[in-house]
């Protein structure tokens, strides 16, 4: 009788796969093993455990909505500065006064007002000394009188709601028109509502 003799190469892949199914199954056995250590695992005491610690921690971090509306407003201001510290006050002030001012205009009362913010003169002072060359025919105490109610209010050196209130009136009370087409009492309110913004962000950006 012959003896059937076996492939060698056979052996040899039966081998191979075998030692891959042994590797593939120590993977999953290890895998296993790990997947217990970790913490969102339904089954597992400790992850219920760890899901109340994070739930007390998230809770002890709830706010209040007035700290919401404060934290709002801090933040509504530190991204005005910055939008305002990226845009030059010229381009602050044609923006501000929707084309009434040219940018010639807006230069000269910008480069008046960086002058004179520091001078240390009252408010009114310098909210006049930036227009007056653009508003020669106005006497000074005429002028003087107009820039009374936009330079009140500053007490404690802090600016006042109601004058913010006053400054916008302002701005609103002189119709939409370039420069050369407002009458003189338009040109007088504009310039020096346009001098108090002015004088407002070189502070406000201090």
């Amino acid at each position: 009788m012959c003896k059937t003799m076996a492939d060698p190469s056979s052996r040899s892949d039966a081998a191979q796969t075998a030692a891959e199914l042994a590797l593939l199954q120590r993977l999953l056995d290890a895998a296993g093993e790990s997947a217990g250590e970790y913490p969102w695992q339904p089954a597992d005491p400790a992850a219920w455990s760890y899901w109340q610690q994070a739930e007390a921690a998230g809770e002890s971090l709830d706010i209040s909505a007035a700290e919401a509306t404060q934290g709002w407003q801090a933040l509504s201001h530190q991204l005005d500065q910055q939008w305002a510290s990226q845009v030059s006050l010229p381009q602050q002030l044609e923006q501000k006064f929707a084309g009434r001012l040219s940018p010639a205009l807006s230069q000269q009362i910008s480069a008046r007002a960086i002058e004179l913010v520091a001078s240390g003169r009252p408010l009114a002072d310098q909210m006049i000394a930036c227009v007056q060359e653009l508003l020669s025919g106005w006497a000074e105490a005429d002028l003087r009188v107009m820039a009374r109610p936009l330079a009140y209010a500053m007490r404690d050196g802090r600016r006042d709601g109601n004058q913010d209130e006053t400054l916008e009136l302002a701005i609103r009370s002189v119709r939409q028109a370039q420069w050369a087409d407002l009458s003189p009492m338009e040109q007088a309110r504009l310039g020096l509502a346009a001098a108090r913004y002015a004088l407002d962000q070189l502070r406000l950006s201090s």
